[in-house]
C-alpha cells in the first residue's frame, strides 16, 4: 500500500471540517457564519453572501412564490424565523428613532363618496391624463424619455451607488395610476373640504 504525501492539504481540511462541522453538528453556526464573512474577488467589493443577496433585491426585487406552495419545502414557521432573524439583523443599522406612521384611516365618510372617488379616477383614467409635477411628463425629465435607471447611494458614508431598474414597462405604469389616484384624492378631499368652510 502506498502513503499519500501529496494529498496532505485536503486530508488536513477534512481533519479541520470533520472536527469543527461534523463531529459537533455545528452546521447551523457554519452556515451563519459563513454567510457573514466577507468574500473576496472580482465584483463581490467584500461584501458577504448576505450583503449579496439584500443588494439583489434591491436592484432586481424579491421573487414571490405563488399562493398555491404545492411541492414546496419551506414551512411557514421557518420563513418566519427568517425574517424575524432579518429583523434582528438589520437593527444594528437603525441610527435614529423610529418614525411615527399616520394611524390607517379611510378618507371617505361614506361608501357613497367612496365610489363617486373611484368614478371619478376610472374617469382620469379612461382620459388618459397624466398629472404633473410627479416626475411622469416628458417635461419633468432630464432626457426625452422616462428614466430606465435610478441610483440610489448605500453604505454608512452612501458612497457605494446602486443602480435601480426602472423598466417602462413594470414601474412607469405604477408610478402613473398611483399619482393619478393621489392627484385624484388630493382634488377630492380639497373640493370636499372647501364645501364646509
Amino acid at each position: 500500500m502506498y502513503s499519500s504525501t501529496q494529498n496532505c492539504r485536503i486530508e488536513r481540511l477534512w481533519v479541520e471540517v470533520g472536527s469543527q462541522f461534523a463531529r459537533h453538528w455545528y452546521c447551523q453556526v457554519f452556515q451563519e457564519e459563513w454567510n457573514c464573512h466577507p468574500m473576496g474577488g472580482a465584483g463581490t467589493n467584500n461584501k458577504s453572501p448576505m450583503d449579496m443577496r439584500l443588494l439583489s433585491q434591491i436592484q432586481f426585487g424579491v421573487y414571490q412564490e405563488h399562493e398555491d406552495r404545492a411541492g414546496c419545502n419551506v414551512a411557514d414557521d421557518e420563513v418566519t424565523e427568517m425574517a424575524d432573524a432579518i429583523v434582528c439583523q438589520q437593527q444594528v443599522h437603525v441610527k435614529h428613532e423610529a418614525v411615527r406612521v399616520p394611524s390607517l384611516q379611510n378618507p371617505f365618510q361614506n361608501d357613497e363618496e367612496e365610489l363617486t372617488f373611484f368614478r371619478g379616477l376610472q374617469e382620469v383614467v379612461t382620459q388618459d391624463i397624466t398629472p404633473e409635477n410627479f416626475g411622469l411628463t416628458a417635461t419633468e425629465w432630464s432626457s426625452d424619455t422616462y428614466p430606465l435607471i435610478k441610483t440610489i447611494h448605500i453604505g454608512r458614508r452612501a458612497r457605494k451607488e446602486v443602480d435601480i431598474s426602472l423598466a417602462d414597462a413594470i414601474w412607469y405604469s405604477w408610478a402613473r395610476l398611483w399619482c393619478q389616484a393621489l392627484s385624484m384624492l388630493s382634488f377630492y378631499l380639497m373640493s370636499r373640504d372647501s364645501l364646509f368652510v
